[in-house]
């Protein structure tokens, strides 16, 4: 699945120099996909992730703009998640698992609002991660206290 996964990047003219930098797209992509859900993808969502990715990956400003731009092309012609968890079931170890819950939980809630169509797809997205429920409803309340 990684020889295909990356066949996506070859195929968008993405070149791929540090294997770290397949973590942070799929990532990346994840987090688009979340912003996207409700339908509606606003300025708001975009400065979250990108100050999400900063802080995870330890990137500057335009690394973040870049790694955006792309996971966001990438997400919109995606037609499934499972390439983008698998990278991050596969190679994470549990706390950043969790790590990347809380980063959903958050994006999902920057509009003060979680949509149900939100909340299906962090379920989704913990399940392909192997996060188990209490892992994940304890990543949503640290969120949530952190509001």
């Amino acid at each position: 699945m990684l020889a295909s996964f990356k066949g996506i990047f070859k195929k968008k003219g993405i070149e791929i120099e540090k294997s770290g930098e397949e973590y942070h797209l799929a990532c990346a992509a994840i987090l688009c996909e979340a912003a996207s859900m409700d339908g509606i993808f606003d300025d708001k969502e975009k400065s979250l992730i990108m100050n999400l990715l900063q802080k995870q990956f330890s990137l500057d400003h335009s690394q973040s703009i870049s790694l955006f731009e792309e996971a966001k092309n990438m997400s919109e012609s995606a037609s499934q998640l499972y390439g983008f968890t698998k990278i991050i079931k596969n190679s994470w170890d549990i706390e950043k698992k969790i790590r990347m819950l809380e980063m959903l939980w958050e994006v999902a809630y920057v509009d003060g609002n979680l949509d149900a169509a939100e909340d299906m797809l962090i379920r989704r997205i913990a399940g392909l991660i192997h996060v188990d429920d209490r892992d994940r409803i304890r990543a949503k309340q640290k969120i949530l206290n952190k509001m």
